[in-house]
């Protein structure tokens, strides 16, 4: 039987997309709290308050309304602050996105415009909008090539990704040292298990398997690295995973870079220190350093774009491959 909460989630989705966006903010809103904000800021949101998906997809969304902001001439502001503040990992560098202060935001709902885009890869609402309220949007999908279209522009997602971003000090200092045992000239090869290994708590929908399993899947991607070990010889290659066990695994087979740590999936955590969100951001970067990048993986993982994405940062080959 449904919760009176699940009831009324229910019926709200039933709805228009402008009329779901303004209940949401008159739920999260306030009409009291003006404060007149001076400019018309596009801010994209990630507080929590909803699924924002995992790193990739919060730079797919930011970096699309990035692109509709730059096509429009809006002040883009970015609102990260969950489960940690992204200026902790990355920061402004072409362009400042930074919030000049908390001050600005306005939560008054006749100042500010809630536009929720999650899951929805269309551009519609957003070449629709005319406001000049204060924008809060919620996004999580890759939309440059069909804004590209419509504006006749030919922006690419690296390009827009160094725009916006450069490591902070504390993810440089913590990169060197991995930069240092990785070197230079390697392949990427990337391994997602989600929860099938026990190890990366996911979502529910995807099943522990039983150790005999366990151990079939992990020999035949071991297996799979050493075809690839053979197809490009003797470069070295960065294996990845959201398994530290994999990674444990796989270890001890020669010309492999690994790091095996602890990692955890950015929207089911919270309070958790620095450095266990770091992983992400390392190999998004090391991988996009690589010389070309592979997605292995059986039918039953995950087909993630991760990969596919931090190939985009420098235009560097991308191959899936199933098993």
């Amino acid at each position: 039987m449904l919760s009176i909460k699940q009831v009324i989630t229910k019926l709200v989705w039933q709805l228009p997309p402008s009329i779901r966006d303004n209940l949401r903010n008159i739920y999260r809103g306030s009409i009291f709290r003006k404060k007149h904000p001076e400019n018309h800021f596009f801010i994209q949101v990630i507080d929590g308050s909803t699924f924002h998906g995992g790193l990739t997809d919060r730079l797919k969304g930011i970096i699309s309304s990035y692109l509709y902001c730059k096509i429009k001439n809006i002040t883009f502001k970015i609102n990260h602050i969950s489960p940690f503040n992204l200026s902790s990992f990355l920061i402004p560098n072409s362009y400042n996105w930074t919030l000049p202060s908390k001050d600005v935001l306005s939560e008054n709902i006749f100042e500010s415009k809630l536009l929720y885009l999650i899951g929805d890869p269309s551009i519609h609402r957003l070449i629709s909008l005319k406001t000049k309220k204060q924008i809060h949007c919620f996004s999580n999908r890759d939309i440059i090539n069909e804004l590209n279209i419509h504006y006749g522009t030919t922006y690419t997602w690296g390009s827009l990704f160094k725009e916006l971003f450069k490591p902070s000090e504390y993810l440089q200092k913590e990169l060197s040292k991995y930069k240092k045992i990785a070197g230079e000239n390697y392949y990427s090869a990337i391994f997602r298990f989600q929860n099938l290994l026990g190890d990366f708590i996911e979502y529910d929908d995807v099943k522990e398997l039983d150790e005999i399993n366990k151990s079939l899947l992990i020999n035949k991607c071991k297996q799979s690295i050493i075809e690839l070990k053979n197809k490009l010889g003797n470069t070295r290659i960065l294996i990845t995973s959201d398994s530290k066990l994999f990674l444990n695994e796989i270890s001890s087979i020669e010309e492999l870079i690994t790091f095996p740590e602890d990692n955890v999936h950015m929207d089911n955590t919270s309070g958790q220190s620095l450095k266990i969100y770091q992983k992400s951001f390392i190999d998004f970067i090391l991988i996009s350093e690589s010389l070309g990048v592979y997605s292995i993986g059986t039918p039953i993982m995950y087909k993630t774009e991760f990969p596919l994405y931090a190939a985009k940062i420098n235009n560097i080959p991308f191959e899936r491959v199933e098993i």
